[in-house]
């Protein structure tokens, strides 16, 4: 095994350390959990242009609408939505470094933590809880971890090279297998709170959704020649590197549940 496999197996363990407590207990510790995600997520996407030198106004400016927009009740969401993007339209009109193309990636970029936010939110209003996350969470990284064990041993067919160079047909197909197989059983014989025909159609959609939010990231990076959108994580990037396929699902595992009349 290389050494930067391990480095990426020993990363992600440190990271399941960390956010397993919130996530089985819920309340204040995931309401912390998630704030510390937004602010960092607001940090990385200020640094579109740089990385290496964020502008902290804008950072600021972010932090504080992405923060609102997540807190708010879900019926305001509408009105936050509109006035963050005349707010941002109208910095752009008034510094000049922050042109067009940036209004549509930060704003783009925030509703998607904003939306996984709520998600989170509506989970933990619900009787899924802890069980409804975990749920969401293995169906997402089992994908994502079994693609680079399939894409790394196996992988010969490039996926969308101009987009992803490293990303295989064997590691896509292998990651959503492992994925649904892993959700389907922890669904239906573990989270008891989870309706079957729900965990059914999640446990078969989530892994292939997965792996689009994890494509639509890449897109951003590629389309503003970034290799990461940040360092904290080791063999990993940043905040957004990890969590873009969760975000994804979340918004998804929403729109199920709001399909079924369940939480808020």
């Amino acid at each position: 095994m290389s050494k930067k496999m391990l480095i990426k197996i020993g990363t992600a363990l440190a990271i399941i350390a960390v956010v397993l407590a919130p996530i089985l207990y819920g309340g204040v510790p995931m309401m912390i959990l998630t704030a510390a995600a937004v602010i960092a997520s607001a940090y990385e996407i200020a640094g579109l242009k740089d990385e290496t030198k964020p502008q902290w106004g804008l950072f600021a400016f972010n932090a504080a609408g992405m923060l609102i927009l997540s807190a708010s009740d879900i019926s305001k969401v509408p009105m936050g939505i509109s006035i963050w993007l005349m707010a941002l339209f109208f910095l752009a009109l008034l510094y000049e470094p922050f042109d067009c193309d940036q209004v549509v990636y930060t704003f783009s970029a925030s509703m998607i933590v904003v939306f996984a936010v709520h998600a989170v939110r509506r989970i933990y209003a619900s009787s899924f809880g802890w069980e409804g996350m975990l749920f969401v969470g293995l169906a997402t990284f089992i994908c994502d971890t079994a693609a680079y064990f399939f894409g790394s041993f196996l992988g010969k067919h490039k996926m969308i090279p101009r987009v992803s160079p490293n990303k295989t047909w064997e590691g896509a197909v292998g990651g959503y297998v492992c994925g649904v197989i892993i959700a389907m059983l922890f669904g239906l014989f573990a989270a008891k709170s989870l309706p079957s025909d729900l965990v059914i159609v999640a446990a078969l959609t989530l892994p292939a959704v997965a792996e689009v939010g994890d494509l639509a990231f890449s897109l951003i990076k590629r389309r503003w020649g970034m290799k990461d959108f940040g360092s904290i994580f080791p063999g990993h990037g940043g905040v957004l590197d990890r969590i873009d396929s969760l975000l994804f699902c979340l918004m998804i595992f929403n729109a199920m549940m709001i399909w079924k009349g369940i939480g808020l």
